[in-house]
Protein backbone atom coordinates (compact mmCIF):
# COMPACT_ATOMS: atom_id res chain seq x y z
CA UNK A 1 0.00 0.00 0.00
CA UNK A 2 2.80 2.38 0.91
CA UNK A 3 4.55 1.56 -2.38
CA UNK A 4 1.40 2.44 -4.34
CA UNK A 5 1.03 5.72 -2.47
CA UNK A 6 4.65 6.60 -3.21
CA UNK A 7 4.07 5.98 -6.91
CA UNK A 8 1.01 8.24 -6.91
CA UNK A 9 2.79 11.04 -5.04
CA UNK A 10 4.48 12.62 -8.13
CA UNK A 11 1.12 12.70 -9.95
CA UNK A 12 -0.60 14.26 -6.94
CA UNK A 13 2.13 16.89 -6.67
CA UNK A 14 1.90 17.67 -10.38
CA UNK A 15 -1.88 17.99 -10.21
CA UNK A 16 -1.60 20.27 -7.19
CA UNK A 17 0.73 22.70 -8.91
CA UNK A 18 -1.32 22.62 -12.12
CA UNK A 19 -4.32 23.73 -10.06
CA UNK A 20 -2.12 26.28 -8.33
CA UNK A 21 -1.24 27.59 -11.79
CA UNK A 22 -4.94 28.12 -12.49
CA UNK A 23 -5.19 30.15 -9.26
CA UNK A 24 -2.26 32.26 -10.46
CA UNK A 25 -4.07 32.90 -13.75
CA UNK A 26 -7.21 33.87 -11.83
CA UNK A 27 -5.22 36.23 -9.59
CA UNK A 28 -3.58 37.86 -12.62
CA UNK A 29 -6.91 38.33 -14.39
CA UNK A 30 -8.37 40.07 -11.35
CA UNK A 31 -5.32 42.15 -10.45
CA UNK A 32 -4.72 43.41 -14.01
CA UNK A 33 -8.31 44.58 -14.42
CA UNK A 34 -8.37 48.15 -15.75
CA UNK A 35 -4.64 48.24 -15.05
CA UNK A 36 -4.09 51.71 -16.57
CA UNK A 37 -6.80 53.41 -14.48
CA UNK A 38 -5.79 56.70 -12.86
CA UNK A 39 -5.29 57.10 -9.13
CA UNK A 40 -8.81 58.19 -8.35
CA UNK A 41 -10.29 55.04 -6.82
CA UNK A 42 -10.58 53.64 -3.32
CA UNK A 43 -7.52 54.57 -1.24
CA UNK A 44 -6.18 56.64 -4.13
CA UNK A 45 -4.36 58.72 -1.51
CA UNK A 46 -2.23 55.79 -0.32
CA UNK A 47 -1.70 54.37 -3.82
CA UNK A 48 -0.60 57.71 -5.24
CA UNK A 49 1.66 58.60 -2.32
CA UNK A 50 3.87 55.54 -2.67
CA UNK A 51 3.99 55.87 -6.45
CA UNK A 52 4.81 59.58 -6.15
CA UNK A 53 7.73 58.78 -3.85
CA UNK A 54 8.91 56.00 -6.19
CA UNK A 55 8.79 58.45 -9.11
CA UNK A 56 11.12 60.76 -7.20
CA UNK A 57 13.69 57.95 -6.91
CA UNK A 58 13.51 57.33 -10.65
CA UNK A 59 13.16 60.92 -11.85
CA UNK A 60 15.63 62.68 -9.57
CA UNK A 61 17.95 59.84 -8.57
CA UNK A 62 19.03 58.37 -5.24
CA UNK A 63 21.57 61.13 -4.82
CA UNK A 64 18.69 63.57 -4.46
CA UNK A 65 16.30 61.37 -2.48
CA UNK A 66 19.02 59.83 -0.25
CA UNK A 67 17.15 56.56 -0.59
CA UNK A 68 14.22 57.90 1.42
CA UNK A 69 10.64 58.47 0.30
CA UNK A 70 10.71 61.97 -1.12
CA UNK A 71 7.76 64.11 -2.14
CA UNK A 72 9.06 66.42 -4.83
CA UNK A 73 7.47 67.91 -7.94
CA UNK A 74 8.63 69.81 -11.00
CA UNK A 75 12.05 70.01 -12.60
CA UNK A 76 14.23 71.23 -11.04
CA UNK A 77 12.73 70.06 -7.75
CA UNK A 78 13.04 71.88 -4.44
CA UNK A 79 16.55 72.02 -3.00
CA UNK A 80 15.34 70.73 0.39
CA UNK A 81 12.49 68.34 -0.42
CA UNK A 82 9.98 66.94 2.02
CA UNK A 83 10.64 63.37 3.15
CA UNK A 84 7.96 60.90 4.14
CA UNK A 85 9.41 58.84 6.98
CA UNK A 86 6.30 57.50 8.71
CA UNK A 87 6.65 54.12 6.96
CA UNK A 88 9.70 51.90 6.33
CA UNK A 89 11.54 52.80 3.15
CA UNK A 90 12.18 49.52 1.32
CA UNK A 91 8.69 49.13 -0.16
CA UNK A 92 8.97 52.38 -2.14
CA UNK A 93 12.51 51.51 -3.26
CA UNK A 94 11.19 48.17 -4.54
CA UNK A 95 8.37 49.96 -6.36
CA UNK A 96 10.88 52.32 -7.96
CA UNK A 97 12.73 49.32 -9.44
CA UNK A 98 9.57 48.22 -11.25
CA UNK A 99 8.98 51.80 -12.33
CA UNK A 100 12.49 52.01 -13.76
CA UNK A 101 11.83 48.85 -15.78
CA UNK A 102 8.25 49.51 -16.92
CA UNK A 103 8.24 53.31 -16.95
CA UNK A 104 6.85 56.13 -14.83
CA UNK A 105 3.14 55.40 -15.03
CA UNK A 106 0.24 53.95 -13.06
CA UNK A 107 0.37 50.44 -14.47
CA UNK A 108 4.06 49.83 -13.74
CA UNK A 109 3.40 49.69 -9.99
CA UNK A 110 0.41 47.41 -10.59
CA UNK A 111 2.43 45.03 -12.76
CA UNK A 112 5.16 44.95 -10.13
CA UNK A 113 2.61 44.33 -7.39
CA UNK A 114 1.02 41.52 -9.38
CA UNK A 115 4.38 39.80 -9.89
CA UNK A 116 5.08 39.93 -6.15
CA UNK A 117 1.55 38.74 -5.36
CA UNK A 118 1.98 35.71 -7.65
CA UNK A 119 5.08 34.64 -5.72
CA UNK A 120 3.25 35.34 -2.44
CA UNK A 121 0.34 33.11 -3.46
CA UNK A 122 2.69 30.28 -4.38
CA UNK A 123 4.44 30.49 -0.99
CA UNK A 124 1.05 30.58 0.76
CA UNK A 125 -0.07 27.44 -1.08
CA UNK A 126 3.22 25.73 -0.29
CA UNK A 127 2.78 26.51 3.41
CA UNK A 128 -0.78 25.19 3.50
CA UNK A 129 0.11 22.12 1.45
CA UNK A 130 2.60 21.25 4.16
CA UNK A 131 0.21 22.03 7.02
CA UNK A 132 -3.01 20.45 5.74
CA UNK A 133 -3.71 18.59 2.49
CA UNK A 134 -3.85 19.50 -1.18
CA UNK A 135 -7.61 20.08 -1.40
CA UNK A 136 -7.77 22.32 1.66
CA UNK A 137 -4.73 24.30 0.52
CA UNK A 138 -6.19 24.89 -2.95
CA UNK A 139 -9.62 25.78 -1.60
CA UNK A 140 -8.12 28.27 0.88
CA UNK A 141 -6.00 29.69 -1.94
CA UNK A 142 -9.07 30.12 -4.13
CA UNK A 143 -10.98 31.93 -1.38
CA UNK A 144 -7.92 34.09 -0.63
CA UNK A 145 -7.73 35.12 -4.30
CA UNK A 146 -11.47 35.81 -4.55
CA UNK A 147 -11.61 38.20 -1.59
CA UNK A 148 -12.55 41.75 -2.72
CA UNK A 149 -9.64 43.10 -0.65
CA UNK A 150 -7.32 40.85 -2.69
CA UNK A 151 -8.95 41.70 -6.01
CA UNK A 152 -8.57 45.43 -5.50
CA UNK A 153 -5.62 45.91 -3.13
CA UNK A 154 -3.71 42.69 -3.74
CA UNK A 155 -2.09 40.29 -1.29
CA UNK A 156 0.32 42.89 0.04
CA UNK A 157 3.17 42.75 -2.48
CA UNK A 158 6.66 42.49 -0.96
CA UNK A 159 5.36 43.01 2.59
CA UNK A 160 3.27 39.84 2.63
CA UNK A 161 5.82 37.92 0.56
CA UNK A 162 8.61 38.41 3.11
CA UNK A 163 6.45 37.42 6.08
CA UNK A 164 5.19 34.30 4.28
CA UNK A 165 8.79 33.33 3.53
CA UNK A 166 9.55 33.85 7.23
CA UNK A 167 6.57 31.66 8.16
CA UNK A 168 7.75 28.92 5.80
CA UNK A 169 11.28 28.91 7.22
CA UNK A 170 9.97 28.96 10.79
CA UNK A 171 7.53 26.08 10.23
CA UNK A 172 10.31 23.99 8.66
CA UNK A 173 12.59 24.74 11.62
CA UNK A 174 9.98 23.59 14.16
CA UNK A 175 9.27 20.51 12.04
CA UNK A 176 5.62 21.37 11.33
CA UNK A 177 5.67 20.93 7.54
CA UNK A 178 4.32 17.56 6.44
CA UNK A 179 6.83 15.82 4.13
CA UNK A 180 8.87 19.01 4.23
CA UNK A 181 12.62 19.50 3.96
CA UNK A 182 14.88 18.76 6.89
CA UNK A 183 15.61 21.85 9.04
CA UNK A 184 18.99 23.34 8.23
CA UNK A 185 21.13 26.44 8.58
CA UNK A 186 19.67 27.71 5.28
CA UNK A 187 16.25 27.96 6.88
CA UNK A 188 17.67 29.88 9.84
CA UNK A 189 19.41 32.30 7.48
CA UNK A 190 16.23 32.62 5.42
CA UNK A 191 14.18 33.32 8.56
CA UNK A 192 16.62 35.99 9.76
CA UNK A 193 16.73 37.75 6.39
CA UNK A 194 12.96 37.54 5.90
CA UNK A 195 12.15 38.95 9.34
CA UNK A 196 14.67 41.76 8.92
CA UNK A 197 13.38 42.73 5.46
CA UNK A 198 9.74 42.42 6.55
CA UNK A 199 10.16 45.32 8.98
CA UNK A 200 12.09 47.34 6.41
CA UNK A 201 9.09 47.04 4.09
CA UNK A 202 6.09 47.48 6.38
CA UNK A 203 5.13 47.90 10.04
CA UNK A 204 2.99 44.78 9.56
CA UNK A 205 6.24 42.81 9.58
CA UNK A 206 6.62 43.58 13.28
CA UNK A 207 3.30 41.92 14.10
CA UNK A 208 4.17 38.79 12.13
CA UNK A 209 7.54 38.66 13.90
CA UNK A 210 5.75 39.12 17.22
CA UNK A 211 3.31 36.30 16.38
CA UNK A 212 6.12 33.92 15.40
CA UNK A 213 8.08 34.72 18.57
CA UNK A 214 5.08 34.28 20.87
CA UNK A 215 4.14 31.07 19.06
CA UNK A 216 7.61 29.60 19.49
CA UNK A 217 7.84 30.46 23.19
CA UNK A 218 4.34 29.10 23.75
CA UNK A 219 5.20 25.89 21.92
CA UNK A 220 8.34 25.39 24.03
CA UNK A 221 6.37 25.95 27.25
CA UNK A 222 3.55 23.65 26.15
CA UNK A 223 5.96 20.87 25.17
CA UNK A 224 8.14 21.49 28.22
CA UNK A 225 11.40 21.80 26.36
CA UNK A 226 14.11 24.42 26.21
CA UNK A 227 14.11 26.67 23.11
CA UNK A 228 16.81 26.40 20.49
CA UNK A 229 19.18 29.24 21.37
CA UNK A 230 20.03 30.02 17.74
CA UNK A 231 16.41 30.13 16.64
CA UNK A 232 15.40 32.19 19.67
CA UNK A 233 18.20 34.66 18.96
CA UNK A 234 16.98 35.06 15.37
CA UNK A 235 13.38 35.61 16.45
CA UNK A 236 14.49 38.36 18.83
CA UNK A 237 17.44 40.03 17.13
CA UNK A 238 16.33 40.07 13.48
CA UNK A 239 13.09 42.05 13.98
CA UNK A 240 14.42 44.25 16.80
CA UNK A 241 17.53 45.27 14.83
CA UNK A 242 15.35 46.10 11.83
CA UNK A 243 12.92 48.04 14.03
CA UNK A 244 15.85 49.95 15.55
CA UNK A 245 17.14 50.83 12.08
CA UNK A 246 13.68 52.15 11.10
CA UNK A 247 13.57 54.39 14.16
CA UNK A 248 17.10 55.67 13.50
CA UNK A 249 16.14 56.59 9.92
CA UNK A 250 12.98 58.32 11.14
CA UNK A 251 14.76 60.18 13.92
CA UNK A 252 17.56 61.34 11.62
CA UNK A 253 15.04 62.55 9.06
CA UNK A 254 13.12 64.41 11.76
CA UNK A 255 16.26 66.10 13.05
CA UNK A 256 16.49 63.63 15.95
CA UNK A 257 13.08 64.71 17.16
CA UNK A 258 12.09 61.50 18.97
CA UNK A 259 9.01 63.23 20.37
CA UNK A 260 7.59 63.38 16.85
CA UNK A 261 7.89 59.60 16.54
CA UNK A 262 6.13 59.18 19.89
CA UNK A 263 3.33 61.52 18.79
CA UNK A 264 2.95 59.59 15.54
CA UNK A 265 2.57 56.30 17.39
CA UNK A 266 0.15 57.81 19.92
CA UNK A 267 -1.97 59.10 17.04
CA UNK A 268 -2.14 55.74 15.26
CA UNK A 269 -2.73 53.82 18.48
CA UNK A 270 -5.46 56.16 19.72
CA UNK A 271 -8.11 58.05 17.76
CA UNK A 272 -6.27 58.13 14.42
CA UNK A 273 -8.30 60.10 11.86
CA UNK A 274 -11.48 59.89 13.95
CA UNK A 275 -12.72 62.92 15.89
CA UNK A 276 -12.74 60.82 19.06
CA UNK A 277 -12.01 57.15 19.68
CA UNK A 278 -14.76 54.86 20.90
CA UNK A 279 -15.22 51.12 20.71
CA UNK A 280 -18.94 51.29 19.93
CA UNK A 281 -21.25 53.99 18.56
CA UNK A 282 -21.85 55.25 15.04
CA UNK A 283 -18.15 55.50 14.13
CA UNK A 284 -16.91 53.11 16.81
CA UNK A 285 -14.06 50.69 16.25
CA UNK A 286 -16.13 47.49 16.27
CA UNK A 287 -18.83 48.76 13.85
CA UNK A 288 -16.12 50.04 11.50
CA UNK A 289 -14.20 46.78 11.79
CA UNK A 290 -17.32 44.78 10.87
CA UNK A 291 -18.27 47.20 8.05
CA UNK A 292 -14.85 46.76 6.45
CA UNK A 293 -14.86 42.99 7.04
CA UNK A 294 -18.18 42.67 5.20
CA UNK A 295 -16.76 44.38 2.11
CA UNK A 296 -13.25 42.91 2.38
CA UNK A 297 -14.25 39.27 2.87
CA UNK A 298 -18.06 39.18 2.19
CA UNK A 299 -20.82 38.02 4.53
CA UNK A 300 -21.15 34.36 3.37
CA UNK A 301 -17.43 33.70 3.82
CA UNK A 302 -17.40 35.39 7.23
CA UNK A 303 -20.39 33.34 8.35
CA UNK A 304 -18.73 30.12 7.17
CA UNK A 305 -15.49 30.99 8.96
CA UNK A 306 -17.28 31.99 12.18
CA UNK A 307 -19.46 28.87 12.22
CA UNK A 308 -16.37 26.70 11.66
CA UNK A 309 -14.41 28.47 14.43
CA UNK A 310 -17.29 28.07 16.91
CA UNK A 311 -19.81 25.26 16.42
CA UNK A 312 -17.61 23.53 13.86
CA UNK A 313 -15.02 22.78 16.53
CA UNK A 314 -17.43 20.33 18.15
CA UNK A 315 -17.33 18.22 14.97
CA UNK A 316 -13.58 18.71 14.56
CA UNK A 317 -12.79 17.23 17.97
CA UNK A 318 -15.31 14.45 17.49
CA UNK A 319 -13.10 13.18 14.67
CA UNK A 320 -10.81 10.22 15.21
CA UNK A 321 -7.84 11.11 17.37
CA UNK A 322 -4.91 12.20 15.18
CA UNK A 323 -2.27 9.62 14.44
CA UNK A 324 1.30 10.06 15.61
CA UNK A 325 2.31 10.60 11.98
CA UNK A 326 -0.15 13.41 11.18
CA UNK A 327 -0.15 14.95 14.69
CA UNK A 328 -3.48 16.70 14.02
CA UNK A 329 -7.07 16.06 13.01
CA UNK A 330 -7.83 16.48 9.31
CA UNK A 331 -10.17 19.49 9.76
CA UNK A 332 -8.31 21.09 12.63
CA UNK A 333 -7.07 24.65 11.98
CA UNK A 334 -3.31 24.32 11.34
CA UNK A 335 -1.14 26.50 13.59
CA UNK A 336 -4.19 28.51 14.69
CA UNK A 337 -2.38 30.95 16.99
CA UNK A 338 0.31 31.69 14.42
CA UNK A 339 -2.29 32.99 11.97
CA UNK A 340 -4.53 34.54 14.65
CA UNK A 341 -2.09 36.65 16.67
CA UNK A 342 -0.86 38.80 13.78
CA UNK A 343 -4.13 40.46 12.68
CA UNK A 344 -5.49 40.80 16.21
CA UNK A 345 -2.33 42.39 17.61
CA UNK A 346 -1.98 44.81 14.67
CA UNK A 347 -5.62 45.89 14.71
CA UNK A 348 -5.62 46.46 18.47
CA UNK A 349 -2.19 48.07 18.84
CA UNK A 350 -2.66 50.44 15.88
CA UNK A 351 -6.40 50.63 16.33
CA UNK A 352 -6.64 54.29 15.30
CA UNK A 353 -5.47 53.42 11.79
CA UNK A 354 -8.62 51.47 10.97
CA UNK A 355 -10.98 54.42 10.52
CA UNK A 356 -10.79 54.86 6.74
CA UNK A 357 -8.34 52.11 5.87
CA UNK A 358 -9.75 48.76 4.74
CA UNK A 359 -6.22 47.54 4.09
CA UNK A 360 -5.45 47.32 7.82
CA UNK A 361 -7.58 44.16 7.79
CA UNK A 362 -5.33 42.51 5.19
CA UNK A 363 -3.53 40.26 7.76
CA UNK A 364 -6.95 38.71 8.47
CA UNK A 365 -7.04 37.37 4.89
CA UNK A 366 -5.03 34.15 5.39
CA UNK A 367 -6.80 33.42 8.69
CA UNK A 368 -10.31 33.83 7.27
CA UNK A 369 -9.46 32.01 4.02
CA UNK A 370 -8.17 28.96 5.92
CA UNK A 371 -11.11 28.97 8.34
CA UNK A 372 -13.66 29.26 5.52
CA UNK A 373 -11.97 26.52 3.49
CA UNK A 374 -11.96 24.18 6.49
CA UNK A 375 -15.60 25.09 7.12
CA UNK A 376 -16.52 24.06 3.59
CA UNK A 377 -14.54 20.83 3.88
CA UNK A 378 -16.09 20.05 7.27
CA UNK A 379 -19.59 20.60 5.89
CA UNK A 380 -18.79 18.22 3.03
CA UNK A 381 -17.56 15.61 5.53
CA UNK A 382 -20.80 15.84 7.53
CA UNK A 383 -23.04 15.64 4.44
CA UNK A 384 -21.08 12.70 3.02
CA UNK A 385 -22.49 10.62 5.85
CA UNK A 386 -25.93 11.34 4.38
CA UNK A 387 -25.09 11.10 0.68
CA UNK A 388 -21.94 11.78 -1.33
CA UNK A 389 -23.78 13.68 -4.08
CA UNK A 390 -25.44 15.89 -1.49
CA UNK A 391 -22.00 16.79 -0.15
CA UNK A 392 -20.70 17.61 -3.63
CA UNK A 393 -23.76 19.66 -4.58
CA UNK A 394 -23.65 21.61 -1.30
CA UNK A 395 -19.95 22.37 -1.72
CA UNK A 396 -20.43 23.61 -5.29
CA UNK A 397 -23.44 25.70 -4.25
CA UNK A 398 -21.60 27.28 -1.32
CA UNK A 399 -18.56 28.09 -3.45
CA UNK A 400 -20.90 29.58 -6.06
CA UNK A 401 -22.37 31.87 -3.41
CA UNK A 402 -18.83 32.85 -2.36
CA UNK A 403 -17.97 33.64 -5.97
CA UNK A 404 -21.06 35.80 -6.57
CA UNK A 405 -20.59 37.84 -3.41
CA UNK A 406 -16.86 38.31 -4.07
CA UNK A 407 -17.51 39.48 -7.65
CA UNK A 408 -20.11 41.97 -6.38
CA UNK A 409 -17.74 43.18 -3.66
CA UNK A 410 -14.79 43.53 -6.02
CA UNK A 411 -16.92 45.41 -8.57
CA UNK A 412 -18.04 47.75 -5.79
CA UNK A 413 -14.44 48.47 -4.82
CA UNK A 414 -13.45 49.14 -8.42
CA UNK A 415 -16.45 51.45 -8.85
CA UNK A 416 -15.55 53.77 -5.96
CA UNK A 417 -13.97 57.12 -6.90
CA UNK A 418 -12.32 58.98 -4.05
CA UNK A 419 -11.36 61.67 -6.54
CA UNK A 420 -13.60 62.96 -9.29
CA UNK A 421 -12.37 61.75 -12.70
CA UNK A 422 -13.08 65.28 -13.96
CA UNK A 423 -10.63 66.71 -11.43
CA UNK A 424 -7.91 64.25 -12.42
CA UNK A 425 -8.51 65.16 -16.08
CA UNK A 426 -8.18 68.87 -15.23
CA UNK A 427 -4.84 68.40 -13.48
CA UNK A 428 -3.52 66.26 -16.32
CA UNK A 429 -4.36 69.11 -18.71
CA UNK A 430 -2.62 71.67 -16.47
CA UNK A 431 0.44 69.42 -16.28
CA UNK A 432 0.65 69.33 -20.08
CA UNK A 433 0.32 73.12 -20.34
CA UNK A 434 2.73 74.14 -17.55
CA UNK A 435 6.42 73.55 -18.18
CA UNK A 436 8.29 71.56 -15.48
CA UNK A 437 10.25 74.60 -14.23
CA UNK A 438 7.12 76.67 -13.61
CA UNK A 439 4.29 76.40 -11.08
CA UNK A 440 0.53 76.73 -10.68
CA UNK A 441 -1.04 79.71 -8.93
CA UNK A 442 -4.18 78.60 -7.15
CA UNK A 443 -6.87 79.87 -4.80
CA UNK A 444 -6.74 76.46 -3.07
CA UNK A 445 -3.39 75.12 -1.79
CA UNK A 446 -4.39 71.43 -2.23
CA UNK A 447 -2.45 70.65 0.93
CA UNK A 448 -3.66 68.21 3.57
CA UNK A 449 -3.03 68.27 7.30
CA UNK A 450 -3.62 64.84 8.83
CA UNK A 451 -1.64 65.30 12.02
CA UNK A 452 1.14 67.50 13.34
CA UNK A 453 3.48 64.50 13.46
CA UNK A 454 3.01 63.89 9.72
CA UNK A 455 3.20 67.53 8.68
CA UNK A 456 1.48 69.17 5.73
CA UNK A 457 1.87 67.89 2.16
CA UNK A 458 0.21 68.05 -1.24
CA UNK A 459 -2.72 65.73 -1.78
CA UNK A 460 -0.79 62.80 -3.37
CA UNK A 461 -3.14 62.22 -6.34
CA UNK A 462 -2.89 65.89 -7.30
CA UNK A 463 0.89 65.92 -6.90
CA UNK A 464 1.15 62.82 -9.10
CA UNK A 465 -0.91 64.26 -11.97
CA UNK A 466 0.07 67.93 -11.74
CA UNK A 467 3.74 67.38 -10.84
CA UNK A 468 4.19 71.12 -10.36
CA UNK A 469 4.53 73.37 -7.33
CA UNK A 470 1.31 75.03 -6.19
CA UNK A 471 1.38 78.53 -4.71
CA UNK A 472 -1.69 80.02 -3.08
CA UNK A 473 -3.12 83.47 -3.93
CA UNK A 474 -6.51 84.67 -2.67
CA UNK A 475 -6.85 88.24 -3.97
CA UNK A 476 -6.46 90.06 -7.28
CA UNK A 477 -3.43 91.94 -5.95
CA UNK A 478 -1.67 88.68 -5.06
CA UNK A 479 -2.52 87.19 -8.45
CA UNK A 480 -1.15 90.19 -10.33
CA UNK A 481 1.99 90.28 -8.19
CA UNK A 482 2.77 86.62 -8.90
CA UNK A 483 1.85 86.97 -12.58
CA UNK A 484 4.62 89.56 -13.03
CA UNK A 485 7.27 87.00 -12.03
CA UNK A 486 6.57 84.89 -15.13
CA UNK A 487 6.65 81.71 -13.04
CA UNK A 488 2.90 81.15 -13.05
CA UNK A 489 1.18 80.66 -16.43
CA UNK A 490 -2.25 79.95 -14.92
CA UNK A 491 -4.43 80.78 -11.95
CA UNK A 492 -6.93 78.15 -10.77
CA UNK A 493 -10.01 79.21 -8.83
CA UNK A 494 -13.27 77.43 -7.90
CA UNK A 495 -16.22 78.91 -9.84
CA UNK A 496 -18.51 79.32 -6.82
CA UNK A 497 -20.84 82.17 -5.82
CA UNK A 498 -18.83 83.11 -2.73
CA UNK A 499 -15.85 83.99 -4.96
CA UNK A 500 -17.99 85.98 -7.40
CA UNK A 501 -16.30 89.40 -6.77
CA UNK A 502 -12.79 87.96 -7.26
CA UNK A 503 -13.80 86.08 -10.40
CA UNK A 504 -15.46 89.20 -11.80
CA UNK A 505 -12.22 91.16 -11.37
CA UNK A 506 -10.15 88.37 -12.91
CA UNK A 507 -12.40 88.17 -15.97
CA UNK A 508 -11.68 91.85 -16.71
CA UNK A 509 -7.94 91.15 -16.76
CA UNK A 510 -7.34 87.66 -18.14
CA UNK A 511 -8.86 85.15 -20.54
CA UNK A 512 -10.11 81.95 -18.97
CA UNK A 513 -11.32 78.41 -19.49
CA UNK A 514 -14.34 77.08 -17.63
CA UNK A 515 -14.16 73.51 -16.25
CA UNK A 516 -17.50 71.82 -15.67
CA UNK A 517 -18.14 70.45 -12.17
CA UNK A 518 -19.11 66.92 -11.21
CA UNK A 519 -22.12 66.24 -8.93
CA UNK A 520 -20.70 62.95 -7.63
CA UNK A 521 -22.68 59.77 -7.10
CA UNK A 522 -23.99 57.47 -4.39
CA UNK A 523 -25.35 53.94 -4.57
CA UNK A 524 -29.08 53.26 -4.32
CA UNK A 525 -28.72 52.51 -0.61
CA UNK A 526 -26.86 55.78 0.00
CA UNK A 527 -23.26 54.57 0.12
CA UNK A 528 -20.52 56.82 -1.23
CA UNK A 529 -19.52 55.93 -4.79
CA UNK A 530 -17.97 58.92 -6.60
CA UNK A 531 -16.59 62.19 -5.22
CA UNK A 532 -18.07 65.45 -6.42
CA UNK A 533 -16.12 68.37 -7.84
CA UNK A 534 -16.89 72.06 -7.91
CA UNK A 535 -16.61 73.85 -11.26
CA UNK A 536 -13.32 75.67 -11.83
CA UNK A 537 -12.03 78.56 -13.88
CA UNK A 538 -8.47 78.57 -15.22
CA UNK A 539 -7.18 82.07 -15.96
CA UNK A 540 -4.33 82.52 -18.41
CA UNK A 541 -1.94 84.91 -16.64
CA UNK A 542 0.01 85.50 -19.86
CA UNK A 543 -3.05 87.06 -21.47
CA UNK A 544 -3.70 90.81 -21.30
CA UNK A 545 -7.14 92.37 -21.63
CA UNK A 546 -7.98 96.05 -22.10
CA UNK A 547 -9.66 96.16 -18.72
CA UNK A 548 -6.45 95.21 -16.90
CA UNK A 549 -5.65 97.48 -13.98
Amino acid sequence: MKKKDSLNQPNKTLNFWLCAGLLVVLLCSIKTRDITRPFYGLHSWAQASGTWAARSHVKYGLGYTKGMSTWAVGDPPAENPQRYLDHPQLAVLTLSLFMRVFGVNEWSCRVGGTILDIITLIVFLKILKGLTNDKTALLAGLIYVLFPITGYFGLGNSATLTVFLALWCYLVLIDSIRNGPAPSAIHKIGLAISLFLALQISWTGFFYAFAIGVHYIGQCVFRRRMPDKGLLAILILAPLSSLFLNFIIMAAGYGWDFQRIIELYKWRSAKGEMQVFEWWGKDGWFPKFWEFALTNFTLPILITAIVYLTFGQLFVFMETKPSEENKRRSRQFPQFWLFFITPVSQLLVLRGALWRHQTWERPLGPFIAIAAALGVMLLADILKKVHRRLATASTVLLMGVFLIFCVIGTNYYYGIRWQSPAKIKMFKMLNRNISPDKALLSFEPFIVHQHKAKGAFYRPEIAWYLDRDIVQARSLAEVQKHALTGRFPYYLVPAVDTLGPLISQLRKNYTFEYIQGDPGERTKDGKFLRASMRPYMIFDLNSRLTGQQ
